[in-house]
């Protein structure tokens, strides 16, 4: 049960207020920084945090919208996905070769979807006219623009950065509730959903905030990495 002082309308808006303004603005600031700093940075090191703020950002408004109805599976799987956003920036401003490696994995995982693409082609009795042509597509990309000279789909797992930063056990069970509520389990689908409309309303909650806490934290994963700008040289 919810404690008496509990007050879900005002945790609800607070994180309205946080994802609607205060989130958005900080990420706007700190891109503006990087975008001055494109002079004297390696450009994949400042297009990777782009690419991670927009992220965020966009899983931000995602979650926020979710608070304008009830939509307690949406709500888990945004904040599961902040999760995993804190966990990746988090280890990327750890190093720059953690970075590196997650912005060479982006070749890594769509070699992954190809090989996966191939498979339900498989499964359908179809044959993948685009597998082969776009595996070697990738091929040429981390050739050309990364440098490697082999690409696989052995990238990174969620999992093993949370373990390499010392978040595997948060990782681990914050991930695996919000799953449980995120996915169609029986639980959710047979339990859960048909609880009270107060019940349902206080665990959305819950969960939002939950978001509003990794998004916190992937906003100062990315103030460290551009604080690592700042003290180039």
């Amino acid at each position: 049960m919810m404690p008496a002082e509990y007050d879900v309308e005002r945790e609800i808006e607070f994180s309205r207020q946080q994802f609607r303004t205060t989130i958005p603005n900080r990420l706007n600031e700190l891109l503006e920084k990087v975008d001055h700093s494109r002079g004297y940075v390696e450009g994949w090191y400042a297009d990777l945090i782009l690419k991670i703020s927009l992220s965020i950002g966009r899983v931000c408004n995602d979650l926020f919208k979710t608070t304008e109805q009830d939509a307690l599976p949406a709500a888990a799987w945004n904040a599961r996905n902040l999760l995993e956003l804190w966990v990746w920036t988090k280890y990327c401003s750890t190093s720059r070769d953690n970075a590196r490696r997650f912005h060479e994995d982006a070749v890594r995982d769509m070699m992954g979807i190809a090989a996966v693409h191939s498979k339900m082609c498989e499964v359908a009795g179809v044959h993948d006219e685009l597998g082969a042509v776009g595996q070697e597509k990738l091929r040429k990309i981390a050739a050309d623009q990364l440098g490697l000279a082999t690409i696989d789909a052995n990238y990174t797992r969620v999992a093993e950065a949370a373990r390499s930063l010392g978040l595997e056990s948060l990782y681990v069970a914050h991930n695996q509730f919000l799953s449980k509520l995120a996915h169609p389990t029986a639980g959710l689908v047979v339990g859960i959903m048909h609880q009270s409309d107060d019940s349902l309303h206080g665990l959305q909650a819950g969960c939002t905030t939950m978001g509003l806490y990794y998004a916190g934290q992937c906003v100062m994963a990315i103030e460290e990495m551009v604080s690592a700008i700042s003290r180039q040289p």
